[in-house]
């Protein structure tokens, strides 16, 4: 099934309006679209990589339950609780990447020309809760002692004026703060990708053998619908995998834009660039759920 992937479709748009009137919007628009996005396929991305790791968890579950007694598999069972765990950190994940959503969002607000006040109470607001939102994050199980220490030991960025003074007053406050959240996705999509990869090579011998390779085999197939669904789990988690590196790389990629921004080096092959990184995850975002609907 072929289908314009969003990311496609937004970095289309984007590059339409700004190929138009490169001239007079700001970089800081430009940065806010790019945060924008980034944002959007960071969430979506996200959300299908937390079905997907519990789809997982239950196949090593089943896998590892054939031959037990039933209370073997209630100590099993409750083994495996801590996938819950996992849940609710990619739960506090994705609640970040949206308030980095609209932060850029509310960034873009603060470059119009007419800013009132409360444009900048809604950035204050929204980077507050950013804030608390990275705090809960930073102290991940997922997290190596490297990453989590790496996180304390920011460099410091050098502001440099633009024309707005809400943009100049905005950046003196957050420009490090900011590049804090930036880092700490881009260690939490390498701590999650780790993750996934552990339990991928775990479970897909396991998992791959009872649900697709022996009932097929055996011609012992029940519901083809259901076959055809762990099917389509197996071979979509690698890519994934895959998905989750390209998101860390974009992270990366969106947070040199922001230092690049704050110290007055965004240019518009910069913003175009990390668009472009954009797009594979976003469509992958999309082909999980079209596959599933």
């Amino acid at each position: 099934m072929k289908f314009l992937p969003l990311g496609a479709a937004l970095a289309l748009c984007l590059s339409a309006a700004c190929a138009s009137t490169t001239a007079t919007i700001p970089h800081a628009k430009r940065l806010a679209s790019a945060g924008v996005a980034y944002g959007k396929a960071a969430d979506a991305l996200i959300g299908a990589t937390e079905e997907t790791s519990v789809d997982a968890d239950s196949a090593r579950l089943l896998s590892e339950a054939q031959g037990l007694s039933r209370e073997d598999r209630r100590a099993l069972l409750e083994k495996h609780a801590g996938t819950a765990d996992l849940v609710a950190e990619l739960e506090r994940l994705r609640k970040h990447a949206r308030l980095l959503t609209r932060y850029f969002e509310a960034l873009g607000n603060l470059a119009d020309d007419s800013v009132d006040t409360e444009a900048g109470t809604r950035i204050d607001s929204v980077a507050d809760a950013l804030n608390s939102a990275g705090q809960a994050l930073s102290g991940s199980k997922l997290l190596s002692p490297a990453e989590t220490d790496a996180l304390s030991k920011g460099g410091k960025l050098v502001v440099r004026a633009v024309r707005s003074q809400a943009l100049t007053r905005e950046l003196t406050r957050r420009a490090d703060a900011i590049d804090r959240e930036l880092r700490l996705q881009k260690a939490m999509l390498d701590a999650l990708r780790r993750k996934v990869q552990t339990d991928l090579a775990s479970i897909n011998t396991l998992g791959s053998e009872r649900d697709i390779t022996r009932p097929f085999l055996d011609s012992i197939i029940a519901d083809e619908r259901a076959w055809i669904a762990l099917r389509r789990s197996y071979l979509l988690s690698p890519r994934k995998v895959e998905a989750l590196s390209e998101a860390s790389d974009a992270a990366s990629k969106l947070r040199s834009a922001w230092a690049a921004f704050v110290e007055g080096k965004f240019d518009e092959p910069a913003r175009a660039a990390l668009l472009a990184d954009l797009d594979s995850i976003l469509a992958f975002a999309e082909s999980v759920k079209a596959a599933t609907r």
